[in-house]
């Protein structure tokens, strides 16, 4: 159903204060985030789940992170953080970035060039095999010019190399990481106790209960305002509403239909709408689950897959689980991407076609059950969905049937969040709905569908590859004609969108629900939390658990 006027009227006057809150310069405070799914690992080279890119935000920081414009072409708009400035070479090949001589690591150590070549090197580390190697990729080599200068070398000149330098890695300490062997980083200490540079420090971390940070007095851009965050974890996502609903939390992050409602009635709530980079999909596993070197006996079919996609109708999922929550997916990229193309159309709602095509690939109905075989085998997947997301179970009920009038059988499989990225990340299922949260960068797709990344611990997890995507992309990315750039990407979207190794099904439009005592502060598109060092609590609204433990009064973090 359709939102009532008077919560749209509540949405648009949260965003105008949004857009509008000013820091008063005072500390204190805790802010609590309810959140339905535990962190995995607050490691960044390694990990990729939301919980903890949010966590991480605040412990690690990049040499420097883009503006609130998220421009990713040269260096235009980046803001500095480790690095105070950096100066490129005259023929563009190198960039030497200057470290703040003032920036500490948690434990007291200074931060030098070294712990960034360190940095870059375990994200390029096969053995590592962090999902985000694909994306430094173009940088061939990162030298020490002296404690306090690192320079990055490129093979040949693109438009995103400074991007690529800073955006992508967030940068680790050499000096308690390189007495570890490489292939037992997932392992190691580091991931539970992180040490990091950033406005915030490690205090604790109870699993599938809450992970702490509080406040970096010394931290060289200035204290941040909050005294401390705390990530409630709760069960499920209805659960997590109610924290915020019953004061336990003082925000949500995804408010979906009823909740957006319950949330704009109560006085001493807020409902915060903010752009989003997250898309949603159905995912194919191309490989065998139980034999990974070989190929699924139906995924692997290309005809299939185009088969099962003209056979679901997306646009009726969309309404019917989001209502005005999201719109419909425009295939692996998102509306805020710059070269998002309105052009592109994706494979439309064609029943009649999906199942003509199914019978010409020999799946045909035989039996009084109406469903499909081949050679005396079913036609049927099984859909792994977390228990976490309440629209994705609602969405895999509903392909679950809309496959059933194709004569295909799904079997609903569901598990915890913990459980079900395991298994995705592990490329043990068939079938999942997943989503991605897309970083600035229209390149950023090469960690999610290129050949490269479909290597074993690679975040390919369909298994897609396809040399002439890949050929697009690689022209894309080291294109300096924009116009070009735009036209490569165009290209690659239309083939793989043709190849159908995913449903892409919508596109996140986020509302937060939240206490009117915060005031958050400059919430990037692709990273809500990147800018949490600068959001308050007046000191005149706070209550109870924002004075447990205060810090005193410091200089605010510099924007």
């Amino acid at each position: 159903m359709r939102q009532p006027a008077f919560i749209l009227s509540v949405v648009l006057l949260a965003a105008c204060g949004t857009d509008r809150a000013k820091s008063t310069g005072e500390n204190g405070g805790t802010l609590v985030i309810s959140t339905p799914s535990d962190a995995q690992l607050i490691f960044p080279v390694l990990t990729e789940d939301a919980t903890a890119g949010q966590v991480e935000a605040q412990l690690f920081d990049k040499l420097a992170e883009p503006g609130m414009a998220l421009h990713t072409n040269g260096d235009a708009g980046f803001e500095p953080r480790l690095a105070k400035s950096w100066s490129w070479s005259r023929d563009s090949l190198s960039i030497a970035f200057a470290l703040d001589p003032r920036a500490r690591w948690h434990d007291g150590a200074p931060v030098t060039a070294r712990d960034v070549r360190f940095t870059w090197q375990l994200y390029s580390d096969s053995v590592v095999a962090s999902p985000s190697r694909p994306l430094v990729a173009a940088i061939d080599s990162v030298t020490v010019r002296d404690s306090l200068t690192a320079v990055f070398w490129f093979a040949r000149r693109g438009a995103e190399q400074f991007f690529d330098a800073t955006f992508q890695m967030r940068i680790l300490p050499e000096h308690l990481l390189a007495s570890v062997p490489r292939a037992e980083l997932q392992s190691a200490p580091f991931g539970q106790h992180p040490v990091g540079t950033g406005a915030f420090k490690f205090v604790s971390w109870e699993g599938r209960q809450a992970i702490t940070i509080e406040a970096n007095p010394d931290y060289y851009r200035g204290r941040p305002h909050l005294d401390r965050v705390i990530w409630s974890i709760a069960p499920d996502p209805q659960t997590a509403v109610l924290r915020v609903l019953s004061g336990e939390a003082d925000w949500y992050e995804a408010l979906r239909g009823p909740d957006i409602a319950a949330v704009a009635a109560r006085p001493e709530l807020q409902v915060v709408p903010y752009r989003s980079m997250t898309y949603g999909y159905l995912i194919w596993n191309e490989r065998d689950p139980k034999n990974p070197s070989a190929p699924s006996p139906i995924f692997a079919d290309r005809a299939l897959r185009r088969a099962l996609t003209l056979g679901i109708d997306r646009a009726s999922l969309v309404k019917s689980v989001y209502d005005t929550a999201a719109i419909l997916g425009h295939g692996p990229i998102n509306t805020h991407i710059a070269t998002f193309d309105s052009i592109i159309v994706l494979l439309p709602y064609a029943p009649d076609s999906a199942k003509r095509l199914l019978d010409a690939l020999g799946w045909r109905v035989t039996g009084a059950d109406g469903m499909r075989m081949k050679n005396g085998r079913t036609l049927g997947f099984s859909l792994l969905v977390p228990t976490s997301s309440a629209p994705r179970q609602q969405l895999a009920v509903l392909i679950q049937e809309q496959m059933k009038r194709l004569g295909v059988k799904v079997e609903i499989e569901q598990g915890d969040f913990t459980t079900v990225v395991r298994r995705v990340t592990t490329r043990d299922f068939e079938a999942a709905l997943w989503g991605t949260i897309l970083d600035p960068s229209p390149a950023g797709i090469r960690q999610s569908w290129t050949s490269a990344a479909a290597a074993p611990g690679g975040s390919n997890l369909a298994g897609y590859k396809s040399a002439a995507f890949d050929a697009y992309i690689d022209s894309a990315v080291h294109t300096l004609d924009p116009v070009r750039e735009k036209a490569y990407f165009r290209r690659a979207y239309e083939t793989i969108i043709a190849d159908a190794p995913a449903v892409w099904i919508n596109e996140a439009r986020n509302f937060a629900g939240a206490s009117k005592r915060v005031h958050p502060v400059r919430m990037r598109a692709d990273a809500w939390t990147v800018n949490l060092a600068e959001w308050y609590i007046p000191a005149d609204q706070r209550i109870a658990r924002d004075n447990v433990g205060s810090a005193p009064a410091a200089p605010p973090a510099k924007p």
